[in-house]
């Protein structure tokens, strides 16, 4: 998410880098065809972020079995993914549809993308520590009850979000020396801290993603390994069967994280992109190019916070069934207090009845 937006087909405002005068008032930044497209799409990726994520919270608050402390991160990644969609991303889309005075000057830009930098922050260091966690329990999986304990676990979310939350506000942290400049545009504005965090942004997406990679290649090929000790043991019935059984359902839940994993390089990478374009002054040939650039970035990464909630559901039981709990007592409470309602009318027009005759 860039601290600039472009406006397609229409110009709106000076972009050459002079102050000035104040909009009289605001107005869509988007013309009616791209303004459809952006209000379905995002409305989509709002409300499945938000359920989605807030299912998984609430899954992991009502069933004992939920709350080991793996799904601490995954709990922990969720509240994250539901500010994301709760706040992040409408204050985003409002910074992109509409424009006027403090949406589009350089001194307050950036507070309608700072949520979405922090929970992206946030998010990342999130699916560093479920890595971290998951190499350890493949490849230490004796030791692995007593190395990530529930505390530790906690206390590496808390840092986690510490961290994440100040790199993604740094854009905010440094008045503008021109606070009235008008930033909606094909122009980028700087202050002290805008470059240092697209650059720091870059330098963490790239080099997480690179450390996925190897992490997971050498967790998958331990795996392997695993798989084929145990296919030589299967003619035997010895007390190792539990343990292998144990490691197994690990395997399976590491696969699990790394589709996530893999779903988080699909979402953010055309946002490396977009931050590599805009630091090394790739030159967009119009507006609407760069218009399609940022939208597409933006859509997949904010798409991110959705997408979570779907593989849980596909790839764990527990979570399934849970959701499924869930989603059926909300229902029934509603009918039950549905049919209340409807009782209580009926018993009311029959007492009026019995008074009347």
């Amino acid at each position: 998410m860039a601290a600039t937006s472009v406006i397609p087909f229409t110009s709106v405002a000076n972009v050459t880098g002079d102050p000035v005068r104040e909009i009289p008032s605001y107005k869509l930044g988007v013309t009616y065809p791209w303004l459809f497209f952006y209000i379905v799409f995002y409305a989509v990726i709002i409300f499945s972020s938000i359920v989605g994520n807030l299912l998984v919270i609430w899954s992991y608050i009502i069933e004992p079995k939920l709350q080991k402390s793996t799904n601490i991160y995954i709990v922990s990644l969720a509240v994250a993914d539901f500010l994301t969609g709760l706040i992040g991303t409408p204050l985003a889309v409002l910074g992109r549809l509409v424009t006027g005075p403090y949406i589009c000057y350089a001194s307050t830009r950036s507070l309608f993308y700072v949520v979405a930098f922090m929970m992206c922050g946030i998010s990342v260091n999130h699916l560093i520590l479920i890595t971290v966690d998951r190499y350890i329990a493949i490849t230490r999986p004796l030791n692995y009850p007593t190395i990530m304990t529930k505390r530790k676990c906690k206390i590496f979310a808390i840092i986690a979000w510490v961290v994440g939350g100040t790199v993604g506000a740094l854009p905010v942290l440094s008045p503008s020396p021109n606070p009235t400049l008008w930033v909606c545009g094909t122009t980028n504005f700087e202050n002290p801290t805008t470059g240092l965090h697209r650059f720091i942004a870059v330098g963490v997406l790239v080099g997480a993603m690179v450390f996925f990679c190897f992490a997971y290649l050498r967790i998958f090929c331990i795996a392997k390994q695993f798989v084929r000790e145990k296919t030589e043991r299967m003619k035997f019935q010895t007390k190792e069967e539990a343990a292998a059984q144990s490691h197994q359902s690990m395997i399976k839940t590491t696969v699990t994280t790394a589709i996530l994993i893999g779903a988080f390089v699909v979402c953010w990478l055309p946002t490396i992109v977009k931050f590599m374009i805009e630091d090394y002054n790739v030159i967009i040939s119009t507006e609407n190019q760069l218009f399609v650039i940022q939208t597409l970035a933006e859509v997949l990464s904010f798409a991110n916070s959705m997408v979570n909630p779907i593989i849980y559901t596909f790839r764990n039981d527990l979570y399934r069934q849970t959701y499924a709990k869930i989603i059926n007592k909300v229902f029934c409470r509603s009918k039950d207090k549905h049919s209340e309602r409807n009782r209580l009318s009926e018993m009311t027009l029959s007492s009026t009845q019995t008074t009347k005759t």
